[in-house]
């Protein structure tokens, strides 16, 4: 049963991801204009410059790290093959424009799943806390200017068209999300939370296998792409190998979308102890990696000797 709501607590998110975008945009122009530690101007929007460049390398050496200038980091790309054809009109804008546009299309996508996800899911706890994570999201893709939005938003049309029983479509945008191979966690947890039958699956896993047929006719291309997964970057400093391959797979920007698998496993639950006890648990565990992974890849690297 759904939960009546007493106010449109949405929309205060929404105005509050506005502000925060109007805000970064004014911040890039002053960094433009003006001098700023060397930290804040190297980081803003370094991971929109690190996409753009790869772009540029083109499709038979996506997998090449791409040259940066001096002061950022080298990364070796993960993405799967077809984020080339997804980028492709943002790669072909110059930089000083693509940027804005990469703004005002988070912007507009994350609002849109705010505003659809009032109306889906009922309890306005979970949705309060899956606003809560996307804002977190939201602040550090929009600061990077990075990718994840776009896969909340393909996810957000997934479930959509699998709540529709649109189950094609469904597959098909999901799809397309797997780019960041971490997105395809989705699978489980709407099976998890049995929004799908096992014999859904094939709607999911066949146009998958679709797409990734490349990797099976060019299997260098394939080693290539392991590679890069496996590697350990000079630039992510950590106790052990292990904390540079989460890092990539599980960043604080990835709460955008792992905020919305929250909630979908939750709406699954019913009320009572056991779900809260679930609750905090899970944003114990959440809190706590992330602390972790913060301080022993990027803090303690910057700051101390």
């Amino acid at each position: 049963m759904r939960i009546e709501r007493e106010y449109p607590f949405h929309k205060y998110f929404i105005c509050f991801l506005a502000f925060i975008t109007v805000l970064f945009i004014a911040l890039r122009i002053l960094i433009n204009l003006y001098d700023f530690p060397i930290l804040l101007e190297i980081s803003r929007d370094v991971d929109f410059n690190i996409l753009l460049r790869g772009f540029h390398n083109g499709l038979r050496d996506f997998y090449k790290i791409a040259e940066m200038p001096s002061g950022i980091p080298d990364w070796p790309p993960y993405y799967l093959y077809f984020w080339y054809f997804l980028f492709l009109p943002m790669g072909l804008i110059p930089f000083e424009i693509g940027v804005y546009i990469w703004d005002a299309l988070r912007l507009i996508s994350v609002s849109y799943v705010i505003l659809k996800a009032y109306k889906i899911f009922g309890n306005r706890k979970d949705l309060f806390i899956f606003y809560g994570l996307l804002t977190i999201g939201y602040l550090i893709d929009g600061w990077f200017n990075n990718v994840n939005f776009v896969i909340l938003f393909f996810l957000f049309l997934s479930y959509s068209f699998m709540k529709d029983d649109e189950k094609l479509l469904a597959g098909i945008f999901f799809t397309l999300a797997t780019f960041k191979i971490n997105s395809i966690l989705f699978l489980p947890v709407i099976i998890v939370a049995r929004k799908i039958k096992f014999r859904d699956l094939l709607y999911y896993i066949i146009p998958f296998f679709i797409i990734c047929l490349p990797y099976l006719i060019f299997p260098d291309f394939l080693s290539q792409m392991l590679n890069n997964w496996l590697s350990s970057d000079t630039n992510v400093q950590g106790l052990t190998i292990v904390d540079s391959i989460l890092w990539k797979a599980l960043q604080p920007s990835h709460l955008m979308f792992i905020s919305f698998l929250y909630i979908i496993f939750f709406e699954s639950l019913t009320e009572g102890k056991r779900k809260k006890q679930i609750r905090i648990i899970i944003i114990i565990l959440f809190i706590a990696y992330y602390i972790y992974n913060s301080l022993v890849v990027w803090i303690f690297p910057t700051f101390l000797p």
